[in-house]
């Protein structure tokens, strides 16, 4: 139903300060979302639990964009950051979650702390980048999903 927008916040700061993530395959249930929140928490296999992930001050982002074809529509998703420095240890952790058969659901918290879970309904793949002049990696999780990312109002245990 089409209606009048809501009152905008007095405090409202943009940007991200932190976000987890965990494979999808390690994820046991999927919460059900309505009208934009999630309904439960997501429900891990075995001993799976989030990965806290990391980025560079100001480089966390997250977007998407509301995308229509002949099949319906869906939301480009994207969460960006940048990592600092070089080493094997990122090298290999980069490549092993770039392989193109691993698919994520990200948590993102923004500077108020408000939470949103991304990857629910879609299939959100890490990609990354090296830049030996700025000295850092450049990643990404992207994909579509059905949905817009919901809000996520539970406790992230690590």
């Amino acid at each position: 139903m089409i209606k009048n927008f809501p009152k905008r916040p007095i405090l409202n700061p943009g940007g991200l300060g932190s976000f987890y993530f965990i494979p999808k395959h390690e994820i046991e249930k999927i919460p059900r979302v309505h009208k934009g929140l999630a309904q439960q928490q997501v429900v891990f296999k075995n001993s799976s639990f989030w990965y806290t992930g990391y980025a560079s001050s100001d480089s966390l982002d997250f977007g998407e964009k509301y995308q229509t074809s002949d099949n319906g529509g869906y939301f480009d998703t994207n969460i960006d950051g940048a990592f600092p420095g070089d080493s094997s240890e990122i090298q290999d952790l980069f490549k092993s979650m770039g392989n193109f058969t691993v698919r994520y659901v990200i948590v993102f918290v923004d500077l108020l702390g408000k939470q949103r879970i991304a990857g629910l309904d879609g299939d959100l793949f890490f990609t990354y980048s090296y830049s030996a002049k700025d000295k850092r990696y450049s990643y990404s999780f992207e994909g579509k999903c059905l949905e817009s990312a919901p809000i996520y109002p539970y406790t992230i245990n690590l």
